[in-house]
């Protein structure tokens, strides 16, 4: 799990980096694994901007790809992978089946990304490894939760990042609650608690600390539900659930098997080896918490 941010990052170290992780990464080529006939998973349009954006889940090997490299460019920018030099940030909670991934694209370049983990019995939730006690205490509350992380974007303004960022958290949440999910946990960098309190309704969960996952940068915790969010963030409420979005944008997308391995190989988090034994373990049953 990595902390959420709000910062921006600057386009042209930003672009910088995502070249140098384009050119040095391992010599790989994008597994080609026998079609899966799924229902493609429709994009919704972002409102308000001059500019074509559209938010969906992730289900091309291009956007899965872009998806990664977004999130490993940012977070070496940020200081927070450590200067691995590898090309994707993909952690073994990306190797699960029921972790979803969120794209924002424009023009067909992934311009913004987060993933989706829900509750499950078999690695639990990354900021486990923080706030241990307080994720336990929600499972004895009988919540269906999932954490939000690795937000990575680039190349948007001020304005367009609040327009897209507010549609992924739409498409996000709902996703979640047809999912039969009622609660969202995430770590965030304590100078953006008041956007995602004020704005979104999130809830203080656990105290700052320093997170090894993010080379030590500051995080705090925090919990959303629906009623959270309706009691102190009734307008981020009424844009997130006051109208439902079509099942066709609702489509989960499992990474195929093929394409864990390929990313798990090239990744800063994780291992070959990792990855396989996670493989082999979900190939006989979902391990979602509920």
């Amino acid at each position: 799990m990595a902390t959420l941010s709000l910062s921006l990052p600057g386009s042209c170290f930003l672009d910088d980096v995502v070249s140098r992780l384009r050119r040095d990464r391992p010599r790989l080529s994008l597994p080609r694994p026998r079609i899966i006939d799924y229902p493609e998973p429709q994009p919704v349009p972002v409102p308000g901007l001059r500019s074509a954006i559209t938010v969906k889940v992730a289900s091309e090997p291009d956007e899965w790809e872009q998806a990664f490299q977004l999130v490993a460019a940012n977070y070496q920018e940020r200081g927070y992978d450590g200067g691995s030099g590898k090309p994707f940030r993909f952690t073994e909670y990306h190797a699960l089946p029921d972790t979803t991934i969120f794209v924002a694209k424009r023009e067909g370049r992934v311009v913004a990304t987060f993933s989706l983990v829900p509750d499950n019995r078999l690695l639990g939730l990354p900021m486990e490894s923080l706030y241990g006690a307080e994720i336990a205490d929600l499972r004895k509350q009988g919540r269906r939760m999932a954490e939000v992380t690795s937000l990575a974007v680039a190349d948007l303004s001020q304005r367009e990042f609040l327009q897209v960022f507010t549609t992924l958290i739409k498409v996000l949440q709902q996703y979640h609650v047809s999912r039969g999910g009622d609660s969202w946990v995430i770590t965030v960098n304590p100078r953006h608690r008041n956007f995602y309190c004020k704005v979104l309704g999130f809830q203080q969960l656990g105290e700052c600390k320093p997170y090894a996952a993010v080379g030590d940068a500051p995080a705090e915790a925090y919990l959303l539900d629906r009623d959270l969010m309706r009691t102190h963030a009734p307008r981020a409420y009424e844009n997130t659930f006051g109208e439902w979005l079509p099942s066709t944008v609702l489509t989960g997308v499992a990474l195929p098997r093929p394409f864990v391995r390929y990313f798990g190989s090239a990744s800063s988090q994780t291992d070959e080896e990792r990855i396989g034994e996670i493989l082999q373990t979900v190939a006989v049953a979902s391990p979602r918490a509920w």
